[in-house]
């Protein structure tokens, strides 16, 4: 009877032991791991992402109308139809009717038009005009990549936007420019903004690219604006429609291949 009396008070001892014991706390959850910042990517990774808006697709034909103003009036209007294929070979087919019969053709390095009163092309270069502001390598040389190189980036708001800014200097001497500077927009790696140098270093030309377009899922340039900064009254604003993903035959690129399109 003692004994177990005895250990019926043990019991209720231990158990006020017990509940006067601090009950530690469960453990804290350790902090989720902070996300980390996005890579910056590399001059040459923004040139090749820039050159996708620009350039369409590997194969394609798109319609290029080109509207030169003079003091806000407009002063002439052309249509052009332009096949590209890959970086380094284009054919700018001049639709109006005035024009019937003519075509650009760039093969690599090398410019040539072709004329209906001429037998053979004719040697031109890509700085030469082919309507209002626009020199014959603003409608058909159409790779930042195969033409420039990035020397410089740095970034930059513009127009209440974060940007980059890429100084390109041409990687061969056909190149349309031999200097570039271009703004690439931070959220879509597009184009925004585009100056053009003269060899001497000296801006000729501002481009605004004022709009764009998805076509098969990739967003690929509509409205461009070219600005002649030698003469402050033109401009020639650039439009892009039907662009059309073709595989286009390499015969087509033939500088002896008389075009029949």
């Amino acid at each position: 009877m003692q004994k177990g009396m005895l250990l019926g008070a043990l019991m209720v001892v231990q158990s006020a032991v017990a509940q006067t014991e601090p009950v530690a706390p469960p453990a804290a959850k350790a902090p989720a791991a902070a996300k980390a910042p996005a890579a910056q990517p590399t001059a040459e990774e923004l040139l090749a992402q820039a050159d996708r808006g620009q350039n369409g697709f590997q194969s394609f034909v798109v319609d290029v109308r080109i509207t030169n103003y003079v003091r806000e009036k407009v002063d002439k209007v052309t249509n052009y139809q332009v096949f590209i294929k890959g970086g380094d070979r284009s054919l700018v087919k001049f639709v109006d009717a005035e024009d019937q019969g003519k075509f650009l053709l760039t093969v690599d390095e090398f410019m040539w038009i072709y004329l209906r009163s001429a037998s053979r092309p004719v040697r031109v270069t890509p700085l030469q005009r082919l309507s209002g502001n626009a020199s014959n390598g603003d409608v058909a040389q159409t790779s930042l990549v195969e033409n420039y190189q990035a020397v410089a980036m740095t970034e930059e708001v513009l127009d209440g936007k974060p940007v980059y800014v890429l100084d390109m200097v041409a990687k061969r001497k056909s190149a349309t420019y031999q200097g570039t500077r271009y703004w690439i927009a931070k959220d879509t790696r597009l184009p925004v903004k585009a100056e053009f140098k003269l060899g001497s270093g000296k801006p000729s030309k501002r481009a605004i690219f004022a709009e764009y377009q998805t076509v098969d899922g990739r967003q690929v340039l509509r409205r461009q604006e070219i600005y002649d900064l030698l003469r402050n009254e033109e401009k020639s604003v650039l439009e892009y429609s039907n662009y059309v993903r073709r595989e286009l035959p390499d015969k087509m690129f033939n500088k002896n291949f008389r075009q029949e399109l």
